[in-house]
């Protein structure tokens, strides 16, 4: 049984194969289509602008939206609300004095200045002070002086000898 091939001509190709500008046709290329980029362009921005707007309009009818909802809501419920945004705001205050007392206890451990001691519990600032102190000491073979009051000073320099 013979097989035909049957060959179908779609025009020209769309994808630019024909190997003319990337397959598209230049103003005045003698096609009859003279296409205006600047027209196309100021179509695009007026576009732009109206969804621009209308995300401007949107925006500002759901805050009038939102000051409706609160002047409807009773005392009781603004308290609640005053109160939740209070506890929250005490909860991370609460968290940041906590990240301060870890990081100048493993400060004093370590001997490294708090400010480069870094992690969100004290076993992973614990860790961070380790590493810090392995790598000063591989780098310099040496280890990090041992202060055992930060905030004073050693009571004796650190020699290149030790």
């Amino acid at each position: 049984m013979p097989r035909h091939l049957r060959l179908i001509d779609s025009g020209a190709d769309p994808g630019g194969a024909d190997g003319q500008n990337g397959g598209q046709s230049a103003p005045g290329d003698g096609n009859g289509e003279n296409v205006d980029w600047k027209a196309k362009f100021e179509t695009e921005r007026a576009h732009s602008r109206e969804w621009e707007k209308r995300a401007k309009d949107n925006k500002a009818a759901a805050d009038e939206l939102q000051q409706l909802k609160e002047s409807q809501m009773s005392e009781a419920q603004k308290a609640e609300a005053r109160t939740a945004k209070l506890q929250k705001e005490l909860d991370q205050l609460k968290a940041e004095k906590q990240a301060s007392e870890w990081r100048s206890q493993v400060a004093e451990e370590s001997g490294l200045p708090a400010h480069l001691i870094v992690g969100d519990s004290l076993e992973s600032m614990q860790a961070h002070a380790k590493a810090i102190g392995e790598y000063v000491a591989s780098k310099t073979g040496r280890q990090l002086p041992r202060v055992p009051d930060p905030g004073r000073q050693p009571n004796r320099a650190p020699s290149d000898l030790e």
